[in-house]
């Protein structure tokens, strides 16, 4: 037990005297707490509306900026004079400046010249056709165009029916009261953290990972190796390198996820509640990442310390570490693909198999429907599943770094260690 704690504190100690590792760290949290600090400092709410609780200035602040703004040209074709009252058109869409023209080539000039961001020609109530040089995803000119022309229908029904038109809108446009009850998840909500803490574990396995991979080939390669084997057994050496690695990655992303709680916390009110929907992590999602994030993290840890330990030269880790560097990629993939399908057979199922479950089964926590016993046996299964790996990989540390050459195959390495019955 003194020499696994002797090479993890070795470990730990290599890690705090990176000056990569030390910078980010640090880098990030000022930078968090300097930036969630800034409305208690400073008066942000000309820059930020939201922070002002007076909605008088919130509403002038708003029509200052749109008052600012450069006008948008619009072109339009309307020879049978369907909209008369052409200034509905510069009601319903703000800062724009409309052109009427008489033809449709004139408007197909304006709008290739860049003279006009789109046009309408109106053929009837019910029948138009939008023009457009370039469209893309958040265009609304049409859903807009298409609000004034349901107006100007039901003004004209009105008007042939002898009906009130104030009277007719209101049956047709009926203003609704409600109110949401959640009773089971805020998906809507949880999505944001769920993706963060995804994206996180993916970075923290893969660059902790290969870093331990490094190390270990490292050692190998400059027989380093041979030295530490004499001082320590091969299980002290591949245990201390990989916990060192975690607890310094959970550290890392502890005092930087702490940093900006705290921070944000103590300037909540400043903030006026506006990243409540960011910091304020429901307490099952936090837990579900801890655990199970920690754990599925050593055990692709203990699997790329085994796969580094099988090569002699650091050239040779990207082949030795390339398919579980693969199966990885693919879990995550397949997690991205759960946040849109988090009740689906695939996530159900990957969520108990031990190389997704780390993630999947935090996207049923967080966005699906999930029991306390499928999680609890989930959790039994990647901790099973950690602990024969670490063993394994101890196995596979122990016969790889003393045999130099040609890299080993991983198939190669497990009949050698069958046959031997390496203990």
């Amino acid at each position: 037990m003194k020499q696994f704690f002797n090479v993890l504190s070795f470990e730990l100690s290599n890690y705090f005297k990176n000056k990569g590792y030390l910078i980010t760290t640090i880098l990030i949290s000022i930078l968090l707490i300097l930036g969630l600090s800034l409305p208690s400092l400073f008066d942000m709410s000309k820059l930020i509306p939201q922070l002002s609780s007076n909605n008088s200035e919130i509403t002038e602040n708003i029509e200052e900026k749109n008052e600012s703004k450069d006008k948008t040209n619009y072109v339009i074709m309307d020879t049978n004079n369907i909209i008369s009252d052409k200034s509905v058109l510069e009601t319903a869409f703000p800062n724009s400046n409309w052109t009427i023209v008489n033809n449709k080539d004139e408007a197909e000039n304006l709008i290739k010249s860049g003279d006009a961001k789109a046009g309408f020609i109106v053929e009837s109530l019910n029948k138009y056709s939008y023009l457009v040089d370039n469209s893309g995803f958040t265009d609304t000119n049409q859903i807009i165009f298409e609000n004034i022309l349901s107006t100007l229908n039901q003004i004209e029904y009105a008007e042939n029916n002898n009906l009130n038109i104030d009277e007719l809108q209101s049956v047709i446009n009926i203003p609704f009261e409600s109110e949401i009850s959640i009773l089971g998840k805020d998906s809507a909500s949880n999505f944001f953290y769920v993706y963060i803490f995804i994206f996180a574990m993916y970075m923290m396995i893969l660059l902790y990972g290969q870093l331990i991979a490094v190390s270990v080939t490292s050692e190998k390669s400059n027989r380093a190796i041979e030295v530490l084997v004499t001082s320590a057994s091969s299980n002290s050496l591949i245990f201390g390198k990989v916990i060192g690695a975690a607890l310094a990655s959970f550290l890392q992303v502890a005092i930087i996820l702490g940093s900006g709680i705290i921070s944000y916390t103590l300037n909540s009110k400043a903030w006026n509640g506006l990243l409540d929907g960011v910091f304020k992590i429901p307490s099952n999602i936090l837990l579900t990442f801890i655990i199970f994030g920690s754990i599925g993290y050593l055990f692709y840890s203990f699997i790329f310390g085994a796969l580094g330990a099988l090569v002699s030269k650091t050239e040779d880790i990207s082949s030795s570490i390339g398919p579980i560097t693969m199966i990885f990629v693919i879990v995550f993939l397949i997690s991205m693909f759960g946040l849109t399908n988090s009740d689906s057979l695939l996530i159900k199922i990957a969520s108990f198999i031990p190389f997704s479950s780390s993630m999947t089964m935090l996207i049923r926590v967080a966005l699906g429907t999930v029991s306390n016993i499928e999680i609890i046996i989930s959790f039994i299964i990647l901790l099973l599943s950690t602990i024969l790996i670490a063993i394994g990989a101890a196995k596979i540390y122990r016969l790889g770094t003393l045999m130099y050459g040609n890299p080993i195959k991983l198939k190669n390495a497990l009949k050698w260690f069958k046959k031997e019955k390496i203990s």
